[in-house]
């Protein structure tokens, strides 16, 4: 029964989409208003490309209206590097290097002697361009916050790829990233590290060699710990090993986070492994939503994304790791083979049905907005939920005129910031208006994690009013100065793709 309707899945997969028109009180006008990018957060993702990172470029560029993409690099990482035609081997470029491959299936006789490992398709950016500028068109016209296709490929870079942890040279992508910093656009840049740090220690060490002991060195130092955001240390040595925390005294770390896409857990889909997401993640992560919602007849960016067992080769992966040709993920056995170390032999198999979500580096999904405040904690699976319902109405955004698609809700409230006393009522009211002219359906209610009151495990808060414009809250009697508490108005559209958007309230103790 299971291959049956698996089957039936397919085919209806593969059949023509038809618009579903919401024509009723269409306003071309209350579509997303047209932003400057130069007041979003300013992101620069370098990923060393591996499936994971595959996904998370597509789902980038996807919600690229969010943010001032300002470039995307290729790096390498401690498992994809492409070589340089056999001339060295990993030890000698990167002696203190992070790759605990084996013997590869006896290939090599350690990591050292690799001449390259697990190299990505030097062509899948390039297609991806190609991909955006094919669904550009109808996307801009649902959101005229997308940047356009040349844009993007003017942001695309090849940077340091050929070993792990490689920096001795200046290439593209690392030239590309010391234009970034040194222009005079004083936003932080949120720098990503997806796969290496390399190619960053790379564009940081050339401007530390044309600047250190000269009269600028004072303002440059001061302009890069100002503006540079390192997010995430990366899979290699090269940041401690480099010496650039040293070099550049005061460079602040931050700007990376999975957000409301945290499911990239590599078990999330499986059925058998202890590590899976959880079960109200479970309907979003497996073939009957995948299919309909996005994979097929939806444009060509969502159409790219990788799932297991779904029929595609990934370029330069042993068959361990070609995740598009098997439906298991059995690191054991990888590390049996050569192609991971030893203490993977404890890892349990995870097991898939074909087409299931595989897994997703998306670094900048903490920029989303979709109006939830990110001075306060907003972790929590229904929000997860609602931006895969929100994928699944952007995909018709790529095949789609706007009168036929839906959009998300615009909600306003005159006053977003309280303060309070323990045991005060105060009264919250918000509006909102729908584009498509759908019925929306207003909700208050507390999230107890985004609060600080009991340290966010305040369960049982409520408002006096769930439904409807307006509600009251009261300051529970035993608050102390400065705890927070945090109230969403959330607001959902009745459409078949639904979309979501919250009016989030901060209340604080004085």
């Amino acid at each position: 029964m299971k291959i049956l309707s698996l089957s039936i899945s397919i085919l209806m997969a593969l059949l023509p989409v038809a618009c579903k028109g919401q024509q009723q009180s269409f306003a071309p006008e209350d579509l997303a208003v047209k932003v400057d990018k130069s007041q979003q957060a300013r992101i620069l993702i370098t990923t060393d490309l591996e499936v994971d990172d595959m996904n998370g470029i597509l789902l980038s560029l996807m919600y690229a209206d969010h943010y001032d993409l300002a470039g995307i690099v290729w790096s390498a990482g401690m498992y994809h590097f492409t070589g340089d035609g056999g001339k060295h081997t990993l030890g000698q470029i990167t002696p203190n290097f992070r790759c605990n491959a084996q013997h590869c299936e006896h290939r090599v006789k350690a990591p050292a002697d690799l001449t390259e490992y697990r190299p990505i398709d030097p062509t899948w950016l390039d297609r991806i361009m190609d991909f955006y500028e094919s669904d550009y068109q109808l996307l801009s016209k649902n959101n005229p916050n997308y940047p356009t296709p040349e844009y993007i490929r003017s942001i695309t870079k090849v940077g340091n790829i050929e070993f792990e942890g490689d920096y001795r040279f200046e290439t593209e992508g690392s030239n590309f990233i010391v234009d970034c910093i040194m222009d005079n656009d004083m936003r932080p840049l949120y720098i990503q590290h997806w796969g290496g740090i390399n190619t960053t220690v790379r564009a940081l060490y050339s401007i530390y060699e044309k600047y250190h002991g000269t009269p600028q060195w004072e303002s440059v130092l001061a302009k890069v710990t100002a503006k540079v955001r390192i997010g995430g240390s990366g899979e290699d040595n090269c940041r401690a090993d480099s010496k650039i925390d040293e070099m550049f005294p005061g460079l602040q770390n931050g700007g990376y986070g999975m957000g409301f896409f945290s499911y990239g857990s590599f078990f999330s889909a499986s059925y058998n492994n202890p590590r899976r997401a959880a079960d109200e993640l479970q309907p979003y992560l497996h073939t009957d939503f995948i299919l309909d919602a996005y994979k097929y007849n939806h444009g060509k960016l969502t159409g790219e994304i990788w799932l297991m067992g779904e029929g595609r080769a990934l370029y330069g992966e042993p068959i361990i790791y070609n995740y598009g040709l098997i439906t298991y993920m059995d690191w054991a056995k990888s590390a049996e083979l050569g192609w991971g170390p030893e203490n993977l032999k404890t890892y349990p198999r995870a097991d898939y049905m074909p087409f299931d979500w595989a897994f997703c580096q998306f670094g900048a999904a903490s920029f989303i907005n979709i109006g939830l405040r990110p001075e306060v904690s907003n972790r929590n699976n229904y929000y997860t939920i609602l931006m895969w319902e929100e994928l699944a109405a952007r995909a018709d955004w790529a095949i789609c005129e706007p009168q036929d698609c839906n959009h998300a809700p615009i909600v306003t409230a005159d006053k977003l910031d309280f303060t309070a006393t323990p045991g005060q009522t105060i009264t919250l009211s918000g509006s909102a208006k729908d584009p498509d002219g759908d019925i929306l359906t207003p909700k208050w209610w507390v999230p107890a994690a985004a609060c600080t009151y009991k340290e966010g495990k305040a369960e049982g808060l409520v408002v006096s009013s769930e439904s409807g414009w307006s509600t009251n809250f009261t300051i529970p009697a035993d608050a102390k100065a400065g705890d927070k508490f945090a109230i969403n108005l959330e607001v959902r559209d009745d459409a078949t793709r639904p979309m979501t958007r919250f009016a989030q309230y901060i209340i604080t103790v004085s």
